[in-house]
């Protein structure tokens, strides 16, 4: 059996390859104290902390008792367009669904997710940064809805409502086709995200960072009997990460089309 989640959860891969020379990005605005406090108003205190077992509550009194350590210790990764690779071995724990029998079959459990709370403060700092650039070089759909600040699903149901009314009254048939991609997060690709972001005129520096802090991540899984060590595995954007979401939606932003009006009278 530990083979089986080992093979479902924990894909295995090849060993990292060297990390090329790290040369600072001189268009890569400074890190500012501003931005290392706003992640604490998003971030609860009582959340379960990554594999170095520290918590927000923990870091917070760090910045309140001298604010120079965390903007000394994460100013380099953004100057530098890398996400070290002691930030990206993270906590996988195996847990079985309630009321889910057999136990034989992987399906019959679930992933959570702990990352290192310094990390996730990186990528909350480099999702705002990047949320901003995004919508100004227009690489989200203006439809999409969810995991965007103020477009939430809510905004899509009342959109999706009106459009049918409004079709209904000439009067014409409407029908609907949802898909679940939830997912596909786990299948982003470094490398056709990246051509996205270069193409779409997002700043080399936060290119850069995007293709270290997706590649040559480690995960250590915790389940009865599974080894307790990290191992390497190429697992896409990380479920749990305050930035995976939105590098979804750039990546799967190209397969959105929109028929237009006249189209959907005729």
């Amino acid at each position: 059996m530990n083979k089986a989640l080992l093979g479902q959860f924990f894909p295995p891969k090849a060993g990292f390859c060297p990390a090329p020379r790290l040369r600072p990005h001189l268009s890569a605005p400074p890190l500012t104290s501003e931005e290392i406090t706003s992640p604490f108003c998003k971030s609860s205190s009582s959340s379960a902390p990554g594999p170095n077992g520290i918590p927000y509550l923990t870091w917070k009194c760090v910045n309140t008792i001298n604010p120079s350590i965390l903007l000394q210790l994460l100013s380099p990764q953004i100057s530098l367009g890398y996400h070290s690779a002691s930030l990206k071995v993270v906590n996988r724990v195996v847990l079985d669904k309630p009321g889910k029998p057999p136990y034989e079959s992987p399906s019959a459990f679930m992933i959570i997710v702990l990352l290192r709370r310094v990390s996730k403060m990186l990528e909350r700092i480099v999702a705002a940064r990047r949320l901003l650039l995004a919508r100004s070089k227009c690489l989200i759909n203006p439809n999409t809805c969810g995991s965007l600040p103020g477009r939430s699903t809510y905004d899509a149901c009342l959109t999706l409502m009106n459009d049918v009314k409004t079709l209904q009254r000439p009067p014409l048939k409407v029908s609907s086709l949802f898909l679940d991609i939830i997912p596909g997060i786990n299948k982003v690709k470094n490398t056709a995200l990246a051509r996205i972001l270069r193409e779409g005129g997002i700043s080399p520096y936060l290119v850069s960072w995007v293709s270290s802090f997706l590649g040559e991540r480690s995960y250590t899984p915790a389940s009865h009997g599974a080894p307790g060590i990290p191992a390497p595995v190429n697992p896409g954007a990380p479920q749990g990460s305050p930035i995976s979401r939105l590098l979804f939606l750039i990546y799967v932003a190209p397969l959105h089309f929109r028929i237009p009006w006249s189209m959907m009278l005729s």
